[in-house]
């Protein structure tokens, strides 16, 4: 497992800024399993804040989960493929950048070959960092820079390695392992159908997957 970057100290001045902002005056982008995302401009930065949402055992789940992002953005220091992370403050704001670009949904790709060859290295290089996405499957969760290059979004449900984490930690960052690459391969061809042999190795769907896509439909 690769060794990310020290982390540098939290800027005070964003906290500081934090501390006093109205949350509800930023431009909402959407919403996760976290709560709310919108996106704020400070000090010549474009940003992107999450925020707990809901009130009592619910927004305390929430911001348990928000921590475990956090803790995912850790890992993943100065890879390509995803939004710089500022910190976690209060126990509160998750920061990142706001990268312009297009949802996944709407977007035109030019060369779709390059754009899936790219989004597979980050996928692989995650991986080698001990995260796993655990919901790629959800186009949400992918965005397209103006550079072209994907971004993964939304690291909530996502499962770290950890090196005394044992063997249910194993055993669970193997499935959502297997499950992003799985999910790769979805993205790609639209289905588990007419794929091409060199990306034949990299899917391995599991009964409990097969399971929950019955469950989840269509």
């Amino acid at each position: 497992m690769a060794s990310p970057p020290p982390l540098p100290d939290p800027d005070p001045r964003l906290a500081e800024w934090l501390e006093g902002m109205d949350f509800r005056s930023g431009a909402p982008l959407g919403r996760s399993n976290q709560g709310e995302v919108r996106r704020f401009r400070h000090a010549g930065r474009d940003l992107a804040i999450k925020a707990p949402s809901g009130r009592g055992l619910l927004r305390w789940l929430r911001g348990l989960s928000l921590k475990r992002e956090h803790r995912a953005y850790r890992r993943l220091v100065g890879l390509a493929g995803f939004a710089h992370c500022h910190g976690l403050f209060a126990d509160r704001y998750l920061v990142l950048d706001y990268i312009e670009g297009e949802d996944f949904r709407q977007a035109r790709l030019p060369d779709r070959n390059a754009f899936f060859d790219q989004l597979l290295e980050t996928i692989l290089a995650m991986h080698r960092h001990g995260v796993a996405h655990g919901d790629l499957k959800r186009k949400d969760n992918l965005r397209v820079a103006r550079s072209g290059r994907p971004i993964i979004l939304d690291l909530g449900a996502a499962v770290r390695k950890k090196p005394r984490g044992g063997i249910l930690n194993r055993k669970l960052f193997e499935f959502m392992r297997q499950t992003d690459l799985n999910a790769w391969i979805k993205l790609k061809y639209g289905s588990y159908q007419q794929i091409a042999p060199e990306d034949l190795v990299y899917l391995r769907r599991s009964r409990l997957e097969r399971w929950l896509s019955r469950l989840r439909g269509p």
